[in-house]
């Protein structure tokens, strides 16, 4: 890289210039104390910095956290250990100064710099790993975890073991020789990182590089700053604080353009290229000159070209989803309509015939129909010319004896004698045959027979015009110089006195760019664009095929699932071109391995699979034959590949299964080979694994439990189990409805494990409504008794249930049904229910508000409180989450933080209840902060309605 055509190089040399400059006169100054008279002051100051640096730190943090872990988690892990470490010594750094409140231990200036110093070695081993390349395998929370426990020990260090190191600082005096050593050691290793950074920027032109390099310079500069001040508040020392906050946030700048910034960059130049195959397959639809429409199964238009619009449609715009008996006339969808049937079927099939234009004109036309995927692919072609030439052609043969130059102004033709000699040909026929007309005289068809048809094909043509019938067809046929050229045909017999074929004449038309164009276009629906390969739709069909014979023959087959590991680093690092260029130089290893029986097709993406077929009939044998043909393949595709000069081993893992006389489905053998393939990456890639059955019993448990939950409303398993909710008194209010799952076989079943199912297939709705109809029906029952009618009963409502259109005429119904009183009903609801279409949400709410219902916001506290949108909620009640309850007594946020929700609650004119109470201790707490309704074990675990009897009078006796 040229240094001086980069401006960007140039701003980081002057950076670099001005900040050792600025830092060699502060140096060469005499001594400038700050905050003589308001020595305070600097204690805000200081605590400022050092906090932008920590907010720095924990951005630094999340960004590697978030955008950064998903794409390189190893690299993420390095700044998310080294940039917690650094966070919290910086914290503490902050906290323990001389002259700030005490937290834990008293401050002092020798404690602040021990953390000081941790921070600044903490943070230049970061960025030396960060240079070096290193990868720390796991997960964020374990890297987190260690760098939290190496602060605690560094925190424990620096309380009880700081008198064991020697004098950092003298008071009156200033930093000993030994701190100033080790700022000493500290400014030369981030100058030397500096280096290596600006050395790999101008090797590789990464910006990150650039602004890491920056850093550690401006970093390097600023330790120089605290290797001989008399006290904190010089202000060379104020000056090394802001060098340090300039530092921190170049390596921000560095993290947001590896996370950020370089991926959006990657993301736009793919999506352009994405565009652009697709803008040149539609230029290829639009310009052939056959009619193309794709329709689902329902035989729904999803895309027609405009040739097919041109010749049939009545309708040119808004056509897609549209039935397509709809769009042409009656008589042609009638003719079409067994042809899409038979093809959504799977067999394809074609018709020759009539129809009307949408402009009413009567014209003849050829359609192919073929399956496509699930639905159907119809190819056609306008044949009125050559229809009409025939008619003109057998008119004109029948009229007067000028037949020859009619047919040879508007067809290819052939006479032959009754056994096939041809006697007679024409101009056309000469020049699509290339062979001169002495060379075809005497000679049968058989001379231009290409292979293409099967011996059958002919044996039916052959019988058909024996018996005086017209054949009609397409033949392929063989021109002298080895091409090949399709002609539709119609072959007419001329049936003599004795009732037998004398001759024969052969008229034909050219074909050979239509079915050019039919072949193309079910290329295109059938391979993959990148590599030629099968793709996924061909090869569901040879696997069909292959199961089949495999029934018939005994004999094994076998599916290969192929994927590369960390395919994605290479798309990541040299661009998706090479990356596609990877995956054809791997498609071409699979085809020179395989057998000609056998498939290879790409699925997408990095994903490779191999239909094995004949294999044998005995298992041992066909295993060791798999394994070996397998480790073959691995070996073969982990050879270095050769991409722009630059050579790049990628390793496979492989998932393999087996089939020979069972009914699994073509895509039920694929997901077995791809399980068996993630267990081979899970053992650490590069790896060859079979299908274990196992793999698929977790899948099968949640499918049955999801059967058995589908039928547990109508077999009455689900059951209310109701919590007290009680007063200062510990008189019960009311109770708070728990749905249970009493299954017949697996006992009770926790609502954690079912709840969730049912959101995903929609149950939730008429378990909600069940819940809520039960509890009415409860409530009226309580009404008729004294102790219990003045309870009320909380039931939660779903977020699917809120946002139905009609949720509020079923719950009037049901409470209209079920007689229960308005008013003893509460519906809780979470935070997270109220962040879309709020304004809907409080309409709903204010209606229900109105019948008597009252809202509580349950968990109050976990999720993305808002003062504006508490102020205009029609609630009534906050409720605090278990999670603040279980820790007032040992967590002092939590306890402030339960504190603030009562005081809000106060505020707000709401009512708050403490939810997971389980000790007097901590209903103590809540009742001195002035929380005066309780939840939880301590007064009653979740019981049938019968059983609240029972638990109101152990509560009363307790």
């Amino acid at each position: 890289m040229d240094p001086d055509g980069d401006p960007k190089w140039r701003y980081a040399v002057l950076a670099c210039l001005v900040s050792a400059a600025l830092m060699v006169v502060a140096l060469a100054l005499p001594r400038v104390p700050l905050f003589v008279e308001r020595p305070q002051d600097y204690l805000s100051v200081h605590l400022l910095l050092e906090l932008v640096a920590v907010v720095v730190s924990v951005m630094v943090i999340t960004i590697a956290w978030g955008s950064l872990g998903k794409r390189d988690l190893p690299r993420a892990n390095v700044l998310i250990f080294g940039f917690t470490l650094v966070a919290g010594t910086d914290l503490a750094h902050a906290l323990v100064y001389g002259g700030m409140p005490s937290l834990i231990v008293d401050g002092s200036i020798e404690l602040s710099i021990f953390f000081w110093l941790a921070g600044r070695s903490a943070e230049a081993l970061s960025l030396l790993l960060v240079a070096a390349g290193v990868r720390f395998a796991g997960t964020p929370v374990r890297w987190l975890t260690a760098a939290l426990l190496l602060f605690a020990g560094l925190l424990l260090a620096g309380v009880y073991a700081l008198q064991q190191l020697p004098d950092i600082f003298v008071p009156g005096l200033g930093v000993t020789s030994f701190k100033a050593r080790i700022e000493y050691v500290l400014s030369a290793a981030n100058l030397l990182l500096a280096g290596w950074f600006f050395i790999r920027y101008r090797r590789e032109s990464n910006s990150r590089f650039l602004w890491l390099g920056l850093a550690s310079f401006v970093m390097g500069v600023g330790e120089l700053a605290f290797t001989n001040y008399v006290e904190p508040s010089d202000a060379i020392s104020l000056l090394g604080h802001i060098y340090k906050v300039v530092g921190y946030s170049c390596i921000y700048r560095a993290a947001f353009i590896v996370a950020v910034h370089d991926p959006y960059a990657l993301l736009s130049r793919s999506s352009e290229r994405t565009q652009a195959k697709e803008q040149e397959l539609n230029r290829l639809m639009q310009s052939l000159p056959v009619g193309v429409v794709r329709l689902d199964k329902r035989l729904g238009v999803r895309y027609s070209n405009p040739a097919f619009d041109r010749s049939l449609l009545r309708a040119t715009s808004c056509v897609d989803g549209m039935p397509l008996e709809r769009l042409i006339d009656s008589a042609s969808y009638r003719q079409l309509l067994p042809l899409l049937q038979q093809a959504l079927n799977g067999e394809r099939g074609q018709l020759d015939g009539g129809y009307c234009t949408p402009q009413g004109e009567q014209r003849h036309g050829h359609v192919i129909v073929v399956p496509d995927g699930e639905g159907v692919m119809a190819i056609f072609t306008d044949t009125t010319v050559r229809e009409q030439s025939l008619r003109k052609l057998e008119l004109s043969m029948r009229e007067n004896s000028d037949i020859r130059l009619a047919l040879d102004a508007h067809a290819i033709v052939a006479f032959t004698d009754a056994r096939g000699v041809i006697t007679k040909v024409n101009d056309k026929f000469c020049a699509i045959s290339q062979y001169a007309r002495d060379e075809l005289i005497g000679q049968t068809h058989s001379l231009l027979n290409s292979g293409t048809h099967p011996r059958a094909f002919f044996a039916e043509l052959w019988r058909t015009i024996a018996h005086g019938e017209v054949w009609n067809g397409e033949v392929c046929n063989r021109a002298k110089d080895g091409s090949l050229y399709w002609v539709q045909t119609t072959i007419v017999p001329f049936v003599g006195d004795n009732g037998l074929p004398e001759q024969y004449i052969a008229i034909r038309a050219d074909i050979t760019k239509r079915k050019q164009a039919e072949a193309q276009a079910l290329h295109i629906a059938l391979h993959d664009e990148l590599t030629g390969l099968p793709n996924r739709r061909l090869l569901t069909e040879r696997l069909l095929q292959a199961t089949r014979k495999a029934v018939r023959s005994g004999s094994y087959g076998a599916v290969l699932m192929i994927d590369l590991d960390n395919f994605k680093e290479v798309n990541d690092t040299l661009g998706h071109a090479q990356g596609d260029a990877l995956l054809c130089q791997v498609a071409g290893r699979l085809q020179q391995m395989v057998h000609d029986v056998d498939t290879v097709a790409r699925l997408g993406g990095d994903e490779f699979v191999l239909l094995l077929e004949d294999l044998g009939c005995d298992l041992e044998q066909v295993i060791a034959r798999v394994v070996v043909r397998a480790e073959q393949l691995r070996q073969r595709l982990g050879e270095p590949c050769l991409l722009s000069n630059l050579q790049l081993s990628v390793s496979p893992s492989i998932g393999v299964t087996l089939f020979t006389l069972n009914d699994d489905q073509a895509e039920e053998l694929v997901k077995q080979a791809d399980m068996a393939m993630y267990r081979a990456k899970d053992a650490g890639r590069d790896q060859v694994c079979f299908f274990d059955p196992a793999m698929q019993s977790e899948v099968l448990e949640r499918a049955m439990l999801l059967r058995d939950l589908r039928q547990a409303l109508d077999n009455d398993e689900f059951c209310l189990f109701y919590q007290p909710v009680v007063d200062g008194q510990q008189r019960i209010l009311g109770v708070e409805a728990l749905i249970r799952w009493q299954h017949p076989q697996l006992g009770m079943v926790s609502p954690a494990t079912f709840i969730p199912l049912a959101e995903d297939c929609g149950l939730i709705l008429s378990i909600g409504q069940w819940v809520l109809k039960t509890a009415c029906l409860q409530l009226a029952s309580w009404a008729q008794d004294p102790e219990r009618a003045d309870w009320h009963i909380a039931v939660n409502v779903s977020a699917r249930q809120l946002n139905q259109d009609d949720f509020v005429d079923q719950v009037a119904a049901i409470i209209d049904s079920t007689g229960a009183c308005a008013a003893r009903l509460r519906m809780e609801l979470t935070e997270s229910m109220l962040q879309e279409n709020l304004p809907r949400t409080i309409s709903k709410m204010r209606i229900l508000r109105q019948m008597g219902i009252r809202f509580s916001l349950d968990d109050f506290g976990t999720g993305y409180s808002s003062f504006s949108y508490l102020q205009r909620l029609p609630l009534d009640q906050l409720k605090i989450d278990k999670s603040f309850i279980d820790h007032v007594l040992t967590d002092a946020n939590d306890a402030a933080i339960a504190g603030t929700i009562v005081a809000l609650g106060r505020t707000l004119g709401l009512g708050v209840v403490a939810e997971g109470v389980e000790t007097v201790e901590q209903m103590r707490f809540l009742v001195d902060s002035g929380c005066q309704v309780f939840q939880g074990y301590l007064f009653g675990r979740p019981v049938e309605a019968a059983a609240l009897g029972r638990s109101r009078q152990v509560l009363a006796a307790n």
